[in-house]
């Protein structure tokens, strides 16, 4: 294959994969423009200590709350450790029954005829229940949840007793159901139940399908969400198939809730959300301890931040613990109940979320669109990511006809293999991997052309500013390309909810600009190819190894800030940059482009050839890092591809701006530097 006839097939199969990357995203982008329905939903166990707290009717405050737009209400299974809070039964330890009745006479006659006839067994636990429907529940669930043999009834008689064969311990931490008497009262108002039940690691499939038989038995719900002391779904580790097949029969959705400290993702998550995607949403909440040191505008910017940028669709709230004070009309402040600050929080959020374009109501999964010609879309964007790697290679005069036919041959090798095992997203994740670091070294190498002009230093505003938008935008152009690829490759239900997530954020983010210093440094594409035994040979200043050492540090948080779980989370002072930024521009541009990557691209036509050369390595390390920034953008495929844009569109004017300041300051120095005397 001639090196004609090599690159044209580069440029047909790079073209080809760029059209069904775009067939791809055009797919996603309608599926996520159907999917608006956002559930309001409020904690019940926080809400009724908050009502009891300031001594505010439960039921009228709920009602309140839905007329502001709360949408539902997480009822929590029942727990052992919460039986004596109710009115409807109560529980002891045998052996606190027998220590009891010697200090004093038991009430219960019952109670007290067992302690006399030695039939209370220390490692039992007793149940004394005043209703029957409570009755029913627990006879049902117990003998669910636990070997049927070791549940007996003792009385039936109200107030009956159960004797339960168990420690207290484990009992307290055993889910026994969600009461009636809570929901009713909560559907009678017009809203959602989303049920909170917890884990049993020894129930197996027809447990598990008799859980959620109890969950249903009101009516409609919401979201399941999981919660527990083992922090897991319902069903692991062993039985998490038999979860999959019941949340399938049943029809009802997962709340997968947002964590990203690796110790608070629920376990067995990922695995359930991957089996059942179309039935899984994404929940996002703030922790008790979180909420009462926020106040309500950071709360109800961060729960619509989450909805619109990374495809939350259950807001989960608990009460917020203060009141609040509200400038009035003349100057005066007026000072509002925390009922009232609760009620003006789902109002605001209600509202906020119909000025985004969405509704609240129940949410709904995401349509899992997978198809034979979706398959085929990945297929050709994968051989136009190999494409790109020939031609990167063919850009440097490393081209040969033999690497080309590997690339394309190990493409398609991998696809077929890939597919037939039932691993294709394995391969997906490579091969968009490889695009992207593919993509962010031709980006950097279209500034080439920036570094061997024959400018002998800034021309006129006009010129330079021209020269340096055109210098953005063809870096910027391929690095887009790239991020076009990846979300051709890996766009899909899964990763749209984070069940599934892009590999090597942090290489992508460290390699790209490490690969263009070094071609930077040892190929002549970008000028003169530098001589390396005198390189190596020549002396090193001070402010060299100052350099070295702030470029190493930045590196070190660089990689330690990136990923889905970053080790060093943000200042408080970004934190607020960041929020103002969003409120302003809609979506927030990454620090990394217009701060660093897009003034530096913006910057170099304008240098003269010496200063060029001078600082050369910096340009091209800081363009590296801000073009690999812009694939990052895309790889997060739980952002919306609208919001992808926004951000990316914002990132470059706010370059742009800052490029052609540094510009200015670069003319005024450098024209003050001329006019001083030889």
């Amino acid at each position: 294959m001639q090196p004609f006839s090599l690159r044209r097939v580069a440029i047909v199969l790079l073209s080809l994969g760029a059209v069904a990357s775009i067939l791809v995203a055009g797919d996603r982008w309608r599926f996520e423009s159907a999917n608006r329905s956002v559930e309001i939903t409020m904690d019940q166990q926080d809400l009724a200590d908050f009502a009891r707290s300031y001594g505010y009717d439960s039921e009228q405050l709920l009602g309140a709350m839905r007329r502001a737009g709360l949408t539902s209400v997480a009822v929590y299974e029942e727990t052992g450790q919460r039986i004596n809070v109710g009115n409807h039964a109560y529980v002891q330890s045998g052996q606190q029954l027998i220590d009891a009745a010697r200090l004093t006479p038991l009430r219960d006659r019952g109670l007290a005829a067992l302690v006399a006839a030695h039939s209370v067994q220390p490692d039992s636990v007793y149940i004394s229940v005043y209703d029957a429907p409570t009755l029913r529940r627990y006879l049902s669930v117990l003998r669910t949840q636990l070997e049927p043999k070791t549940v007996r009834i003792v009385r039936a008689a109200f107030p009956a007793i159960i004797a339960v064969r168990t420690q207290l311990d484990f009992f307290n931490g055993l889910g026994l159901g969600i009461s009636a008497d809570v929901t009713a009262p909560i559907r009678h108002l017009g809203l959602l139940v989303d049920p909170r039940v917890t884990d049993n690691e020894r129930l197996g499939a027809a447990q598990i399908d008799e859980v959620f038989r109890q969950m249903l038995a009101g009516g409609r719900i919401g979201t399941v969400i999981f919660f527990g002391q083992a922090n897991a779904v319902l069903g692991y580790p062993y039985a998490l198939p038999a979860t999959v097949d019941a949340f399938k029969a049943h029809g009802v959705n997962f709340g997968d809730v947002e964590a990203y400290d690796p110790n608070q993702i629920q376990k067995g998550s990922q695995t359930l959300a991957r089996a059942i995607v179309t039935q899984t949403v994404r929940v996002q909440a703030i922790s008790k301890l979180e909420m009462d040191k926020l106040d309500l505008e950071t709360i109800v910017s961060r729960y619509i931040l989450g909805v619109r940028e990374r495809n939350i669709r259950v807001i989960y709230l608990r009460p917020f613990p203060h009141v609040v004070q509200i400038a009035a009309a003349g100057g005066s402040v007026r000072t509002e109940s925390a009922e009232r600050a609760n009620l003006d929080m789902i109002r605001e959020l209600h509202d906020r979320l119909a000025a985004n374009g969405f509704r609240a109501g129940r949410a709904e999964g995401l349509v899992d669109f997978k198809s034979r010609r979706l398959q085929f879309l990945y297929f050709v964007a994968a051989l136009g990511v190999a494409a790109a790697f020939v031609l990167l290679l063919d850009l440097y005069g490393w081209a040969r006809p033999w690497i080309a036919w590997i690339a394309y041959g190990a493409t398609v090798a991998a696809f077929l293999s890939a597919t037939a095992l039932h691993h294709d997203i394995s391969m997906r994740k490579l091969w968009a991997l490889g695009g992207g670091l593919t993509f962010g070294v031709l980006a950097g190498a279209m500034t080439a052309a920036y570094f061997t002009s024959a400018s002998s230093g800034p021309s006129s505003f006009v010129a330079d500013a021209s020269r340096g938008a055109l210098c953005l935008l063809r870096a910027a152009a391929f690095a887009v390309l790239g991020g076009l690829f990846i979300t051709g490759l890996l766009s899909q239900a899964a990763f749209m909810i984070e069940a599934e997530q892009f590999v090597g954020v942090k290489l992508l983010l460290v390699l790209p600009p490490l690969l263009l210093l070094a071609l930077y440094s040892f190929t002549d594409r970008f000028g003169a190819r530098p001589d390396g035994r005198r390189l190596l040979q020549s002396p090193v200043r001070a402010w060299q190894l100052g350099a070295v050492f702030i470029l190493a540090i930045a590196g070190v948080l660089l990689v330690a800030r990136s990923g889905n779980q970053p080790d060093v989370s943000v200042s408080g002072f970004e934190s607020h940059v960041r929020g103002a930024l969003t409120a302003l521009l809609g979506a927030r541009p990454r620090f990394k482009e217009f701060l660093i990557g897009f003034p530096a691209l913006v910057l170099l036509p304008a240098l003269a050839p010496p200063h060029r050369a001078a600082v050369g390595w910096l340009l091209i390390l800081a363009a590296g890092v801000g073009l690999a920034d812009v694939l990052d953008t895309f790889s997060h495929i739980h952002t919306p591809l609208s919001v992808d844009l926004l951000r990316l569109v914002n990132g470059l004017v706010l370059g742009l701006l800052l490029g052609m300041l540094s510009q200015a300051l670069y003319r005024l120095i450098w024209r003050r530097k001329q006019a001083l005397p030889a």
